[in-house]
């Protein structure tokens, strides 16, 4: 194995072991504990991937599709658990953001990255 592989493996270890990780599989799983959360995610997800599909195939968006989005959208934002689920995908992500650009920056140097190079 090379380095570059050991020190990623090494990244991969350190990412699974961060608090944001442990707060996102934590907010993820109570999510799938609770049953009206993982049945408001679904419903959402489902009529989410019907108005995707409308668009794509050029065929109108109805009224009514637009209200029962509308109205997911309010239930799911609603929802403590998925509100908490959602605030700890943002904050992960956030954290893998800045490991990118901590990569990129060394990887193109400080005249490319827009940064000092650090």
């Amino acid at each position: 194995m090379d380095e570059l592989t050991r020190k990623a493996e090494e990244l991969g270890r350190l990412l699974a072991s961060h608090p944001r990780f442990a707060a996102l599989m934590a907010a993820r799983d109570a999510v799938r504990a609770n049953e009206t959360s993982r049945q408001l995610m679904t419903d959402y997800e489902t009529h989410v991937q019907r108005i995707e599909d409308l668009t794509l195939a050029n065929k109108p968006i109805e009224v009514a599709d637009k209200h029962k989005l509308a109205e997911l959208e309010k239930v799911v934002a609603a929802d403590a658990r998925i509100k908490e689920l959602t605030k700890a995908q943002m904050e992960f992500s956030d954290l893998l953001s800045r490991i990118n650009r901590a990569i990129f920056g060394k990887i193109a140097g400080p005249s490319q990255s827009g940064g000092d190079g650090d």
